[in-house]
């Protein structure tokens, strides 16, 4: 036999079981074995592949997955498994030797997120590896295996050991603070020297001052870290997914520099100022800025799309327009070089690549870094100018295709605020060097996203429904501010204050976009109160979303909103038909929104049934989940502040399961609606309807009732066999979501009516 190809990750480790990377993976001779598991699946993914199954007796074997392997060189001595599995299962790597299997260690239990496990290779020859994968508990389980690999253990050590150190000092490349000549900047792409005076009298206008408050306070915290202890050969992250073990801990260096040297920048602060252009200085200095050598691997072609080589061209690109004064001509030269080497060159790559990035967020985001870049690179390399033209036209053609008709995304308002946070400073810097209304740059369909932002919004100002990918409730970055200055009439200006910077835990997002710094160069002098935006009733037809906001005699406000989808959405969920209900400003059937994307319960969250739902159950207890949406499945009604009526047609989204099925909501009075689901199912089963809220309900046979504050929701469901309650999984907080089950234990044909009273109290 051959000996087993390795591709290298460093001198001292290589992979040989590239899981991770499907090109590969779908060729590599492994062997699913299955065990106890119900429903087991195998798929390679574009970044793991991924075992999966609908359940298992608990402290069975569920399945093996087994690999041969050939030849392994002597000079390596460890294995390494690299695994994403929650607490629900243990795994168990083993080796076969003279065909015999033993563990190669003791079993792992899954963290929930990214774990690599290092095992003594021993006896050799080693004939083939496996894992064994035992269920520690009951339901739908999701694993991703990442990649199986070999190292040379005091090799590894050695090379850790041999990090280069800086002193923080950047001697020849940053001029001491004490000799900076008068403030310069190198293009001016957001704002001049000149806009300085204006910048530092916003910092006392209402609300803006709170936002100043929080980030100078920001920047101050940056002050005690020291960037240099991590330059590496790949950008700190703190997203896991793509990390070695020992790189975990590691802040980006994306938005902490920004902050740090636009405060610095405002207030005249020179301490600020050199502690961002020491980021800057580590930055230049790391050789590759992706996050990982999974993304270099010798042989591999894999990649995670050029994320950080966007985010760390902006953030560099920033720092070298705003303190160009500060730098010395061999650091100017040298970051110029680097922007291109490693920024630019791979965000070109990867716009000529991959097709589908202008189809969504993706391709209009990496556009920002390469129109930053462009314009400030002009200044020295005129013959680059052509690029930043066609930058700019891939980013227009990026948001025609993103923005729908109805302004829109399918993506949700989360998704829709993070891009353009990501597109309008590319937009307002070329608009500013060229001498043009930003407005000419837009896409037509820009003028209807106000509604598409109303429509998405909680009743909360400055926060969203939490319908698919959202992992915070709270409408993110500095979109909103910047459309507010951009087009003052429209419904931005009514919620701007509310969508500032807060002070809040870190969030996933966070590590993706410069929060507050847009906002305050581009966002309106003056804001008014904010106010709630959410319509009396909206259909976004293209985007697949309906929602009512109904109000009683006395101003109490009653909002529902239905979940649909566009053909091929990207970033939704299997929830097609399910319903919100917000009472005043209280989320009370919840959508439990997302969590971040190394957390593997970001798969398990997507699923029918934590939904506002109705599906069938097997006799075994599977909960049968909805197909994709292939084909737009979208709401229709009408509405106005007394009267809804809603349906939806789901036949598409449970074909193969059910011959038909809709859903409809109706209401004649504000405080009363009523669900209608209708259907056939091809085979008979179990039908349950699903509910998720923050607390329990009170059961009282075939009732419920839900206390929140103010209101008191009763639900009827005469057809039910049984109404159960647990808590189960989580939300977007990590907090734990009470799931109210009403249950028919056998239906073919159904028609099915459920009522809602809601009582101000």
């Amino acid at each position: 036999m051959s000996q087993t190809q390795l591709f290298e990750l460093t001198p001292a480790e290589s992979i040989f079981a590239p899981l991770h990377d499907p090109a590969i993976a779908e060729h590599l001779p492994l062997r699913l074995e299955p065990g106890a598991a119900t429903g087991l699946k195998r798929e390679f993914g574009w970044d793991g592949t991924k075992l999966s199954w609908e359940n298992a007796r608990v402290g069975a074997v569920a399945a093996r997955l087994e690999l041969p392997v050939f030849g392994l060189p002597e000079r390596l001595d460890h294995f390494v498994f690299c695994h994403v599995a929650p607490p629900e299962v243990s795994l168990t790597y083993e080796a076969c030797r003279q065909g015999q299997w033993a563990p190669l260690g003791g079993t792992v239990v899954g963290k929930g997120g990214r774990d690599e496990v290092a095992l003594p290779i021993g006896a050799r020859p080693v004939e083939a590896v496996r894992c064994v994968f035992t269920a520690l508990g009951g339901g739908h389980v999701m694993i991703s295996l990442q990649w199986w690999g070999v190292a040379r253990a005091a090799l590894v050590a050695e090379l850790e050991a041999a990090r280069p150190q800086y002193d923080g000092k950047w001697e020849g490349l940053i001029l001491p603070p004490e000799t900076w000549p008068e403030v310069k900047l190198a293009r001016g792409l957001l704002f001049n020297a000149s806009d300085l005076p204006a910048l530092r009298e916003k910092r006392t206008a209402p609300y803006w001052d709170k936002h100043w408050a929080l980030l100078e306070e920001r920047a101050r915290h940056f002050l005690a870290r020291r960037p240099e202890d991590e330059i590496d050969s790949f950008l700190p992250q703190t997203d896991q997914r793509y990390i070695r073990a020992r790189e975990a801990g590691r802040t980006t260096y994306f938005s902490e520099p920004v902050i740090l040297g636009f405060v610095g920048l405002v207030n005249g602060d020179r301490a600020m100022g050199f502690h961002a252009l020491r980021y800057l200085m580590c930055l230049v200095h790391t050789t590759w800025w992706t996050q990982s050598a999974e993304s270099r691997a010798r042989g591999s072609i894999w990649d995670q799309r050029c994320f950080n080589e966007e985010m760390a061209t902006t953030a560099a690109t920033l720092l070298l327009d705003w303190y160009d004064f500060a730098l010395t001509p061999r650091a100017r030269a040298l970051a110029q070089q680097v922007l291109w080497d490693k920024g630019v060159a791979v965000i070109e790559r990867d716009m000529m690549k991959w097709d589908y990035v202008f189809t969504m967020n993706q391709g209009p985001w990496f556009c920002r870094a390469r129109l930053l870049a462009g314009l400030y690179l002009e200044t020295v390399w005129p013959r680059i100018k052509p690029h930043t033209e066609l930058a700019l036209a891939d980013m227009r053609a990026g948001l025609e295709n993103y923005l729908l008709p109805d302004g829109g995304t399918d993506e949700g308002l989360g998704y829709f605020s993070i891009t353009l946070h990501a597109v309008l400073p590319g937009l307002l810097a070329y608009a500013r060097a060229r001498g043009v209304d930003v407005k000419t740059l837009l896409p037509t369909q820009i003028a209807a996203t106000g509604g598409f932002v109303a429509a998405l919004s909680a009743m909360e100002p400055g926060c969203v429904l939490t319908e698919g990918d959202n992992a915070i409730d709270l409408i993110v970055g500095d979109t909103i501010p910047m459309l507010a200055a951009i087009f003052p009439q429209e419904v931005y200006a009514r919620v701007v204050a509310a969508c500032l910077m807060q002070r809040r835990p870190a969030g996933y997002y966070d590590q993706y976009f410069f929060e507050g710094v847009f906002a305050f160069i581009a966002g309106p002098g003056r804001l008014a109160t904010p106010e709630t935006i959410v319509p009396a009733f909206a259909v976004l037809a293209h985007t697949g979303h309906l929602t009512s906001r109904r109000r009683t005699p006395a101003g109490r406000a009653v909002r529902l909103h239905v979940v649909g989808a566009k053909a091929k959405a990207s970033h939704t969920h299997l929830d097609k038909g399910s319903f919100l209900l917000e009472l005043d400003r209280i989320p009370v059937l919840i959508d439990r929104g997302q969590v971040r994307y190394d957390d593997l319960r970001s798969y398990t969250l997507k699923r029918t049934e934590l939904h506002n739902t109705l599906m069938p159950v097997t006799a075994d207890g599977v909960y049968v989940n909805q197909a994709g949406v292939l084909e737009a499945t979208i709401p229709a009604g009408e509405g106005d502040e007394l009267r809804l009526r809603s349906r939806i047609d789901l036949a598409h989204v449970w074909r193969g399961v059910m011959a038909r099925c809709t859903r409809e909501l109706i209401a004649d009075t504000v405080e009363e609606f009523h669900v209608l689901d209708r259907g056939e199912l091809l085979t008979p089963s179990a039908l349950v309807f699903h509910l998720h809220t923050r607390g329990p309900w009170e059961i009282r046979g075939r009732e419920a009732v839900l206390k929140v504050e103010g209101w008191e929701l009763t639900l009827r469901a005469p057809w039910a066999d049984a109404i159960t309650q647990r808590e189960d999984s989580i939300d977007f907080r990590l907090q734990p979501v009470w799931h109210l089950e009403c249950r028919v234990n056998q239906a073919k044909a159904f028609d099915l009516k459920t009522s809602f009273h809601c009582r101000p109290v």
